[in-house]
C-alpha cells in the first residue's frame, strides 16, 4: 500500500484551511445579502439541506418556477400565477423581479369585461412589496414600485407615495431619470416648494453631468428638468401662489372692480354638479350629469361599494392568502366630463365575483380633487381648489389642505337588480338636476410657458 504524498496532504489541508478562513469572512455578507433569513427555511435543516441552500438550489427553483409563471402569465391564466408568486419570494425573497411583477399583476391584470381593476386586491399588492422591501433594503426598485402603486393606481392620499419615492431616490441604484416622479407626488401633495427645490436640484445636476460628457440622453434629461422647472414656476405665478405670499392677489385696480392682477383663480367657476344616478338594467348603471368646466378633460371619481366596506390603502393585514372577500363589492371608475356634461353606463353584470351584491345597500360616491387634475383644469381650480366652488358639495374635510367635491348617494339591492318595487325604473338624482344640455363650444387652452 502507497503511503499518501505528504506534499499533497499538506496542500489539501491548507485548501481546507483557506476555504474555512475565506467561507468565515464571506459568512456575513452571504446572509446579509442573499439568504432567506427571516422566513424560516434556514431553520431545521439538515447537512444535505443546508448545502442546498448555500449552493444555490433555491434560487435555482425558484427561477425554474417563475419562468413558469412567465408562461401562464403570456397564456392569460393569471389565477394560477398568485400560488407561484407566493412560493417563488419563500424561496428567494431576493428575487425583487419577482415582487415587482408579482405586485403589478396582483394590482392591475384582474379586471372586469371593461377593463376596470380589481381594487380589491391593492392591499395585496402592497402587501407583497412591503415583504419585498423588508428584504431588499439596498436597491431603490421596491421602494419605488411601492410609491408608484400609490401614486398612479391608488392616486390619492399622495403622501404616502412621497413617502415611498423619497427613500427610493436616496438609493445608490437608483436612475436620475425616475427622481422626477418625486416632485409630481410632491405637486399631488400640495407641496409646490419642495417640488420646485427638486426640479431645480435635478436640472442643476443634469448640467453639470452633461458639462462632463457631452451625453445626449443627459442632455434630454437637463432639457426635460429646465422644461419641467420653467412650467411649475409659470404655474405658481398665474395662479396666484407667489401674489398670495406677497399679499397682492386681492388688490383692485384703484376706483374699479377689476383685480389689479388677474390671476387665474379669481373667480372661481361653479362647478354646478348634479348627477341622475339610473339603474338601466340588472348590475347596468347609466350616470349622466351637468359639470361646470367647459374644457374636456376633468375626470370625476365614481365608486360603488357596499355600505359597511370600504378599502384601506394599506397592505393587507391578513397577510398573503392572496384571496379577497368575495361577499364584497366595490368598484372604481372615472367619469370623463366635456362641454359641461357627462355620460357613462357602467356595466358590472357580466363579473359577479367582483360585484356580487349581496349586501342589502349601497353608497354610490362621486370625488373630485383638483391635485390629480390635468394641468389645464388646474389652471381654473388652482392646486387647492381654491378656484372652484359649489353650493352642495365642496368639502374641506375630506382631504386636508384642499377643497374638493365629495357627493354620495345611496341604492339598495333591489334597485340594483331591478326588482320588486324597481323592476319597471330604478333612478336616483341630485337636487338641482335638469337634463345635460350638448354644447359645440369647447373651452381654449392658453398654454404658458417662460419662453411665451
Amino acid at each position: 500500500m502507497r503511503r499518501p504524498n505528504a506534499a499533497l496532504v499538506g496542500a489539501t489541508a491548507a485548501l481546507f484551511v483557506v476555504q474555512g478562513l475565506i467561507s468565515k469572512g464571506m459568512y456575513p455578507t452571504w446572509v446579509a445579502r442573499y439568504s432567506a433569513h427571516n422566513v424560516g427555511f434556514q431553520e431545521g435543516l439538515n447537512v444535505d439541506q443546508l448545502l442546498a441552500s448555500v449552493g444555490g438550489l433555491r434560487q435555482m427553483v425558484a427561477g425554474i418556477l417563475w419562468v413558469r409563471s412567465d408562461q401562464y402569465f403570456h397564456s392569460g391564466q393569471f389565477d394560477a400565477i398568485l400560488p407561484l408568486i407566493r412560493l417563488v419570494t419563500w424561496l428567494d425573497p431576493r428575487q425583487m423581479e419577482v415582487y415587482a411583477t408579482g405586485s403589478w399583476h396582483i394590482a392591475y391584470n384582474f379586471t372586469d369585461e371593461q377593463n376596470r381593476s380589481d381594487r380589491r386586491y391593492v392591499p395585496l399588492a402592497l402587501a407583497l412589496l412591503s415583504e419585498g422591501v423588508e428584504h431588499n433594503q439596498s436597491s431603490f426598485r421596491l421602494f419605488h414600485e411601492t410609491g408608484w402603486i400609490y401614486y398612479h393606481k391608488v392616486n390619492d392620499e399622495f403622501d404616502k407615495a412621497v413617502f415611498w419615492f423619497e427613500q427610493s431616490v436616496q438609493k445608490e441604484d437608483v436612475p436620475p431619470s425616475l427622481k422626477a416622479i418625486l416632485a409630481n407626488a410632491y405637486l399631488r401633495d400640495g407641496r409646490l416648494d419642495d417640488a420646485l427645490n427638486l426640479y431645480w436640484m435635478l436640472q442643476r445636476d443634469a448640467s453639470a453631468e452633461y458639462a462632463r460628457t457631452k451625453d445626449e440622453p443627459t442632455r434630454i434629461r437637463r432639457d426635460t428638468q429646465e422644461n419641467n422647472l420653467n412650467n411649475l414656476i409659470m404655474r405658481m405665478v398665474s395662479r396666484g401662489i407667489f401674489g398670495r405670499r406677497d399679499g397682492v392677489y386681492d388688490l383692485l385696480v384703484p376706483g374699479t372692480e377689476k383685480w389689479l392682477y388677474p390671476y387665474d383663480t379669481h373667480d372661481p367657476v361653479d362647478l354646478n354638479f348634479s348627477v341622475k344616478i339610473e339603474v338601466i338594467d340588472k348590475k347596468v348603471l347609466r350616470l349622466t350629469g351637468n359639470w361646470g368646466i367647459a374644457t374636456t378633460g376633468a375626470r370625476i371619481r365614481i365608486v360603488v361599494r357596499d355600505e359597511e366596506y370600504n378599502i384601506l390603502w394599506e397592505p393587507a393585514p391578513e397577510g398573503l392568502d392572496f384571496d379577497v372577500d368575495r361577499d364584497d363589492t366595490f368598484m372604481q371608475d372615472s367619469l370623463y366630463t366635456q362641454n359641461k356634461f357627462f355620460d357613462r353606463k357602467i356595466d358590472m353584470s357580466r363579473n359577479p365575483t367582483m360585484y356580487p351584491f349581496k349586501s342589502e345597500r349601497y353608497i354610490v360616491e362621486f370625488f373630485f380633487s383638483p391635485r390629480s387634475a390635468p394641468h389645464h383644469i388646474q389652471d381654473k381650480t388652482g392646486w387647492d381648489g381654491e378656484g372652484m366652488t359649489d353650493s352642495r358639495y365642496i368639502r374641506t374635510d375630506i382631504r386636508p389642505g384642499v377643497r374638493v367635491l365629495f357627493a354620495e348617494y345611496e341604492l339598495t339591492r333591489d334597485m340594483v337588480l331591478r326588482r320588486g318595487d324597481y323592476i319597471d325604473s330604478a333612478v336616483q338624482m341630485s337636487p338641482g338636476y335638469v337634463e345635460p344640455e350638448t354644447s359645440d363650444v369647447v373651452g381654449v387652452i392658453i398654454r404658458r410657458s417662460l419662453r411665451n
